[in-house]
């Protein structure tokens, strides 16, 4: 007897594509999706190194070195935390020299501090080509989880999604 109740309903909407949503998720980056997200990493590498970087340039390569760290942390790819935190701190003092007057002024690098970024946008690319679609948007959730919790600003870049079919 069901005593006056109506039947039970699936509260769940059924996913056509489970087995593509799974592949999606467990699969490595494409070299097309790894082209988009260290495309203006590398960019603004170039920009750093030849002296006119902007404050975005900085900040896009903060952010990279910021996400490499979130990744090591989360376990997937070890052994680089040495060389991000040396990027991190270069980072650190290329800003407070360009942010001297107040305002973004692009300024020359010390060898040290070009070295220490590029060997993190070298170690970032290798991270990323290791890691499966779900472990890079954890990564990048810690990352920003903690920029939010030091008081940063968070700016949201979206890359195009892979299709289902």
């Amino acid at each position: 007897m069901s005593h006056g109740r109506p039947p039970r309903r699936v509260r769940y909407a059924p996913n056509a594509h489970t087995m593509g949503l799974v592949v999606r998720k467990v699969t490595r980056l494409t070299a097309h999706e790894l082209g988009q997200v260290l495309g203006p990493i590398e960019a603004s590498l170039t920009a750093l190194r030849e002296g006119v970087a902007s404050e975005l340039d900085w900040s896009i390569l903060a952010s990279s070195v910021e996400i490499a760290i979130a990744i090591e942390d989360k376990g997937v790819v070890r052994g680089m935390r040495g060389h991000l935190e040396a990027a991190e701190r270069a980072l650190q003092g290329i800003k407070l020299r360009a942010m001297a007057t107040g305002e973004w002024v692009a300024t020359a690098l010390y060898y040290q501090e070009l070295d220490d970024v590029k060997a993190a946008v070298e170690l970032h690319r290798f991270q990323l080509e290791q890691l499966s679609s779900a472990e890079a948007v954890k990564a990048i959730d810690l990352a920003k989880g903690r920029v939010r919790a030091a008081g940063g600003r968070v700016i949201e870049a979206r890359l195009e999604q892979r299709s289902l079919s």
